[in-house]
């Protein structure tokens, strides 16, 4: 057998020129298309490292922030706890009366040596118990109390109590309304 090669078609066959062109046309259009995807391809990689490197940062700066508010939290609480009890200070202050002058008055009542308690309700009535040596020194206390309210200093004194004992000490308790 022999090995010859047949061959078909004419070597001289004449193309058309319209394919040819054809041909040409999508060559360049498989090119263009190949570039534009490499270019889109490039484009979407850059924008998708550009977007996971952003939510990497926000998610960092998420973290960061989470722990600075837990942090100042305490702090937080700690002002509102002071906020609030300087308000208390503040009605407190504006409800109190000026005591000092009470204490300019007690010792124009009795010798100093001679208080044993002293207490003060919510109307402002000063209650106090005396230790006196003698009756006459109880005379003297109610004496001055009648010149102070007399001066307009306190207002509605009263004796309250009124004892004497075996050695002839006085204990004696007495009230009044400071004028303030």
């Amino acid at each position: 057998m022999s090995t010859l090669e047949i061959n078909l078609i004419q070597g001289d066959a004449k193309r058309f020129a319209g394919i040819t062109k054809i041909e040409e046309n999508l060559s360049r259009l498989a090119w263009i298309l190949l570039a534009s995807v490499f270019v889109l391809g490039v484009g979407i990689g850059s924008a998708y490292m550009y977007a996971s490197q952003s939510i990497a940062k926000l998610e960092s700066t998420n973290v960061a922030l989470s722990r600075d508010i837990n942090a100042q939290s305490v702090k937080e609480g700690l002002l509102l706890s002071l906020v609030e009890r300087t308000g208390i200070a503040q009605r407190a202050l504006a409800a109190a009366k000026p005591w000092g002058k009470l204490f300019r008055v007690l010792p124009q009542v009795a010798p100093e040596s001679s208080f044993r308690s002293v207490s003060i309700d919510e109307t402002s009535l000063v209650t106090t118990t005396l230790e006196l040596g003698s009756v006459d020194e109880a005379v003297t206390v109610v004496t001055n109390m009648m010149s102070l309210a007399n001066e307009k200093e306190l207002r509605s004194p009263q004796m309250l109590s009124f004892s004497l004992k075996e050695d002839e000490s006085v204990q004696m308790t007495v009230s009044f309304h400071p004028l303030l």
